[in-house]
């Protein structure tokens, strides 16, 4: 199981948390669950007798570094038996498929985008769809039911539906506990209704429903800790750091309140054009 890294391999602060390729260096999150991401965007590994689970990837340039954080930890990276996804953009999963070749792990989607991860090839419906990067082409690929929950021994990982931002969207939550203490975990997807120069939100067949929903179903999921793909939206790197309070139960209710109010503005706008 993962150990924390000796402060000589720990490297310096970020110079900034919003640098997608930056590195920093591994953190204790709760329990078994460690951040191996970089300094703007979250990569977070739960360790289990069972086999090793990875949320997200980051970009495909900051794979050696996420790989040097697991490392950092002593866990091999063949014990990563499954890497989970939050969406389908390449600066939280372009490192997927490099990540797949060094662990051999196999890939779970929301069936709606397993073509998209094979193909590499940004998704048509996708609000941001002009402006995206693309990312290498992931093999064995998965889908899996969306109101299911992934099981890794005795681990559970419960799937939150939350589309709207992408497609693909998807939360994850599961259990952690220290000294009989258990917290509630939330990888909340990202909830911004940000788009390219055409998309609509408030469109015929947009996402906008999707989004709405999102929120409304991460709002009523039981949170203690969040973490979100872009850490500054929960202050994630400040709060593992120890600078504020790492448990918030109202995390997650805020964070859909807010983004719930984004899409809210996203839409007058859009009726004022």
């Amino acid at each position: 199981m993962p150990s924390a890294p000796t402060p000589a391999s720990a490297q310096t602060a970020c110079k900034s948390l919003d640098d997608w390729n930056e590195p920093t260096y591994a953190r204790h999150i709760y329990g078994n669950t460690w951040y191996v991401g970089t300094c703007g965007i979250s990569v977070v590994l739960i360790a289990t007798p069972a086999g090793h689970v990875l949320i997200d990837s980051a970009p495909e340039k900051a794979s050696a570094t996420v790989r040097q954080n697991i490392l950092s930890l002593g866990v091999n990276l063949n014990d990563i038996k499954t890497i989970l996804l939050t969406h389908e953009h390449h600066d939280h999963m372009g490192g997927v498929a490099s990540m797949q070749i060094a662990t051999g792990a196999k890939v779970l989607s929301r069936s709606n985008v397993v073509d998209v991860l094979k193909s590499g090839k940004n998704d048509s419906r996708d609000p941001q769809f002009e402006e995206l990067g693309g990312f290498a082409p992931i093999s064995n690929v998965y889908a899996f039911d969306d109101n299911s929950a992934i099981k890794i021994g005795h681990t559970q990982i419960q799937h939150i539906p939350m589309a709207g931002h992408a497609p693909g969207g998807s939360g994850w939550t599961w259990q952690e506990c220290e000294k009989r203490i258990c917290k509630n975990i939330v990888f909340a997807d990202s909830l911004g209704s940000i788009s390219d120069n055409l998309y609509l939100y408030s469109a015929p067949g947009s996402l906008a429903n999707a989004l709405k929903e999102s929120s409304e179903r991460l709002a009523k999921t039981p949170c203690d800790i969040l973490i979100t793909g872009h850490g500054t939206a929960s202050d994630l790197l400040t709060r593992l750091d120890g600078a504020k309070p790492l448990v918030d139960t109202q995390a997650c209710v805020n964070y859909a309140q807010a983004g719930a109010l984004r899409l809210e503005d996203r839409l007058k706008k859009e009726m004022l054009k």
